[in-house]
């Protein structure tokens, strides 16, 4: 899927990213052997954008986005340890290009390191109490946050149920990847705005910053699964159909197998799950795929998702956060990596 007319990683994002690394970096000391661990998990090539839509949020509402540094770093965290334990459960040895925690350091390590990184995240939040944030507004964030990552977790355990699932639809696969990706990102950007508004937000301001990152977090899933099938490998830094290994389905499989014949469908079912595949078995799979415009549909939807996002951001008044918001909806929805 490379592609030189896809958007490049605007280069205004450094400067959000390297404000909540240099935060990240002073929570673990990363002397003793488990902190160590930990900000390794922190340190993975992840493009942090629950935490850059928790600041543009709040940049787009106060004009600026200092206050929302604290709420954006709970959001990497909860995530980080979703993905650490994400990675447990598929078993997975590599992340990103590098070793996976549980990889790396087994399972013992990687459940104690997803829990040293859960443990900051009430600790983040409870800075605003120095702040003199109001309790109302504070016990908005808590509650958000701990309804979010409840989602996420549900919409993990829907994506392994899907494994087993059979005749499984495109509507089942839309309420997964809403829970599972969009809900933290939903949450994160509806934080952003909170910090921003403060007890004064007005509440339609927020359900569209939560629908926002709901929907771009869709986006970015539909697209993260393409990638997976059709992505180069030295990009993705992992093998392509890690999820088909694993026997998980996606927008691609799921319109594939709707749509091709009896014997098609039993060469496709055959290669969910299996530990390895042939080149000529790849090759195949991705004709099948472009055969029935599984491909071309799934790249609809993920634009569809775009959309709707990008519309939203219309109906507020223009600003350098909300341009910025925007450019970064067609760039996640739109990159190769």
């Amino acid at each position: 899927m490379a592609d030189s007319n896809l958007p490049s990683l605007p280069a205004w994002i450094d400067e959000y990213v390297a404000t909540i690394n240099i935060e990240i970096s002073h929570l673990y000391k990363g002397v003793r052997p488990l902190e160590t661990v930990v900000m390794e998990a922190l340190s993975t090539r992840g493009k942090r954008v629950r935490a850059i839509v928790a600041l543009l949020w709040c940049e787009a509402v106060s004009g600026n986005f200092e206050q929302a540094i604290p709420i954006a770093v709970a959001y990497e965290l909860a995530h980080a340890a979703a993905l650490v334990q994400d990675d447990i459960i598929d078993g997975s040895a590599t992340r990103r290009g590098q070793g996976s925690i549980v990889g790396k350091y087994g399972i013992p390590k990687a459940i104690l390191t997803s829990n040293m990184l859960l443990f900051q995240v009430p600790k983040k939040l409870a800075e605003y109490a120095a702040m003199k944030t109001s309790s109302a507004t504070l016990g908005r964030l808590f509650d958000m946050l701990g309804e979010s990552y409840g989602a996420a977790t549900l919409g993990e355990f829907l994506d392994l149920e899907m494994v087993r699932a059979n005749n499984l639809s495109e509507i089942d696969y839309e309420q997964m990847i809403r829970l599972k990706t969009g809900a933290l990102i939903g949450a994160s950007s509806a934080s952003g705005a909170i910090i921003g508004g403060g007890d004064t937000i007005g509440e339609s301001i927020l359900d569209d910053a939560y629908r926002f990152g709901e929907l771009l977090g869709m986006a970015y899933q539909v697209q993260d699964d393409l990638l997976d099938l059709l992505g180069n490998e030295t990009l993705l830094g992992k093998p392509s159909f890690t999820d088909l290994k694993s026997g998980k389905r996606n927008l691609v499989l799921i319109h594939t197998l709707k749509n091709c014949s009896e014997d098609e469908r039993a060469f496709i079912a055959g290669l969910i799950g299996k530990g390895s595949y042939e080149a000529e078995q790849i090759e195949r799979a991705r004709a099948l795929f472009a055969k029935y415009g599984s491909i071309e549909h799934a790249r609809k939807v993920s634009l569809e998702y775009t959309s709707r996002a990008k519309e939203l951001l219309s109906k507020l008044d223009r600003s350098k956060a909300i341009d910025r918001l925007d450019e970064l909806c067609d760039y996640l929805s739109n990159r190769n990596y």
